[in-house]
């Protein structure tokens, strides 16, 4: 099957499996020097934390070091695997789509994503799925590439039409939506709060053009 025929799901694995995507921490923080600020890795100590795609494990890890039972997902093999490698003991890391987690209801105090929700073309049912897996009260962190962004102006200059080819770790196709916050409010409800972030080397100019959102809310 060509790959222009592949469901999000199958390009997102295709993707990932031919080239992995594996970090070291300090590469990793970085080149997102917000991100453990925005993640909450530090305050999360004795509660349930599920990351829906875990990836390599990078953030994972930084739950477990500050002391919550992490537990990771990814839809990848070869990102699972090398998760696994990298967290050992520390969390577990599970296979599976998050269409469809394989978590009894309220299962977990706080649910986290970086960069993985805008790779489904089925949203709605990931956000039924984190939802579900929340007990209520429990709270809910997802990162998501932002439509008004200077990456999208630079690829777009840079590349033309093609450009979503560009963002990635290969060129190798992959689903893309970006998002503003009206879509996040749409799908997660009107009472969330977003952030934008990464403009680098101006940080400060992030809040109008940085390249992620991160739409924090809570599980009634």
């Amino acid at each position: 099957m060509v790959k222009s025929m592949l469901d999000a799901a199958q390009l997102a694995q295709s993707h990932w499996n031919e080239t992995p995507l594996y970090l070291s921490e300090q590469e990793r923080y970085s080149t997102y020097p917000w991100l453990c600020d925005a993640a909450e890795f530090k305050t999360h100590a004795g509660e349930r934390v599920l990351e829906i795609g875990c990836g390599t494990g990078a953030d994972l890890l930084q739950f477990a070091k500050y002391g919550a039972i992490a537990v990771g997902i990814d839809l990848t093999a070869k990102h699972v695997e090398l998760a696994r490698k990298r967290v050992g003991v520390l969390a577990e890391v599970h296979q599976g789509d998050m269409r469809h987690l394989p978590f009894k209801d309220e299962s977990f105090d706080y649910v986290y994503s970086h960069g993985v929700l805008h790779h489904s073309d089925e949203p709605e049912k990931a956000i039924r799925e984190m939802l579900r897996v929340l007990r209520p009260g429990g709270r809910f962190n997802v990162h998501v590439y932002a439509l008004w962004s200077y990456v999208t102006l630079w690829g777009l200059l840079r590349y033309g039409r093609n450009w979503k080819l560009h963002v990635e770790n290969s060129q190798e196709p992959v689903h893309m939506d970006l998002y503003t916050g009206q879509r996040l409010r749409q799908l997660f409800g009107p009472g969330v709060s977003i952030e934008k972030h990464q403009c680098l080397p101006f940080e400060s100019l992030a809040r109008w053009i940085g390249w992620f959102l991160v739409v924090k809310g809570q599980r009634p």
